[in-house]
């Protein structure tokens, strides 16, 4: 007679979750963002991604050759978990198409053919990424900003002049975007916004729609926390309502106007979604992740309201990154099975 065994619950084996399927992922919910950004850009999207790809795979590669000597091997390298291309990808998502830095760009006529200062740039971008943010503080999972983040903010202090907002080949102005004259808002361009029919610095961060195709996907394969984007988005509402609604003496329909502006535009929902929302520099509890999100919205807004910079959606992260390990200090989850102490009677 054959023996039955059986093992020890649980009994429903689940399919294993492995950093690279996160990764893979990830990489597919940033594929819309791409295919739309190229539509809308042109091909300089495709170049800057490729280009992203390419350098942060071969600094990463590079730095472990050269930290494990003799004992490096391609086969363990950690290339292979995706981390170093998903960090490309939104580091490329976070950048204008072409720039005017150095002058080494092929022009035709007032048309650039080949951006090779937004090309430079890629390349500095995506070694201080892998090399400065990433490998240097012990790797993936180490970091205590993220890294595309990090690089995004290094080039935007080197050079934050040439951030200059892009026409679409919907839009036939290159004119600064709503939040550099935050000019009257109505529906139409409300739904510019939406659309991505506007002209972005970052080609990202452009299209709302695809924006929320991303999250909806993240959520429901469980790779992000959905949560955590919207505690960041709404906060940022709340913050424009208080802080540029009120203060400049809007009506209410003024207020909730400007306020959903504010959403819609720049890099809020893009920041909410692929930067929060990172593992590593995120708080690791609920409550933590909704002070890291009220944060991020908050300094957000002061930013923009208050502040020369329009943006602040980058900074904001940055600095709610820096403080994620005095979050998980103090906000810390309740033991299995404790029981709440009492004082003891007089």
């Amino acid at each position: 007679m054959d023996k039955f065994i059986v093992s020890t619950s649980p009994h429903v084996k689940a399919k294993r979750t492995t950093t690279r399927s996160i990764m893979f992922e990830v990489l597919i919910a940033l594929l819309p963002l791409v295919v739309v950004a190229t539509v809308f850009y042109g091909y300089h999207v495709i170049i800057n991604v490729a280009v992203c790809c390419a350098s942060c795979f071969g600094f990463e590669l590079l730095y472990e050759k050269i930290r494990q000597g003799k004992t490096f091997t391609f086969k363990k390298a950690t290339v292979h978990n995706l981390s170093c291309f998903v960090t490309a990808v939104i580091l490329a998502l976070n950048l204008p198409t072409t720039m005017k830095i150095w002058g080494l760009n092929v022009v035709n006529g007032s048309n650039i053919v080949v951006s090779f200062d937004i090309i430079i740039a890629c390349i500095l971008g995506s070694f201080f990424a892998i090399v400065l943010v990433k490998q240097l503080f012990g790797g993936i999972g180490k970091n205590f900003i993220n890294p595309a983040l990090g690089a995004r903010v290094f080039l935007f202090l080197c050079f934050g002049a040439m951030f200059a907002p892009v026409a679409t080949v919907f839009d036939g102005t290159t004119s600064a975007t709503w939040l550099a004259v935050k000019d009257s808002v109505d529906g139409g361009m409300i739904m510019s916004m939406i659309w991505g029919t506007t002209g972005s610095a970052a080609v990202g961060e452009t299209c709302v729609i695809a924006l929320v195709v991303s999250y909806i996907y993240l959520s429901v394969r469980k790779i992000i926390d959905w949560k955590l984007p919207l505690v960041v988005v709404g906060s940022g509402f709340v913050f424009a309502i208080l802080f540029d609604g009120l203060v400049n003496g809007y009506d209410v329909v003024g207020v909730f106007s400007n306020a959903s502006a504010h959403v819609l535009s720049g890099g809020l929902i893009f920041g909410a979604v692929f930067m929060a929302t990172d593992y590593a520099t995120s708080p690791n509890t609920n409550v933590g992740r909704i002070i890291f999100g009220v944060g991020i919205g908050l300094f957000t807004m002061l930013i923009r309201c208050f502040a020369s910079y329009p943006e602040g959606m980058s900074f904001a992260i940055l600095v709610m990154n820096i403080a994620t390990p005095l979050i998980d200090k103090f906000v810390y989850p309740k033991p299995f099975g404790a029981v709440k102490q009492t004082k003891e009677a007089k």
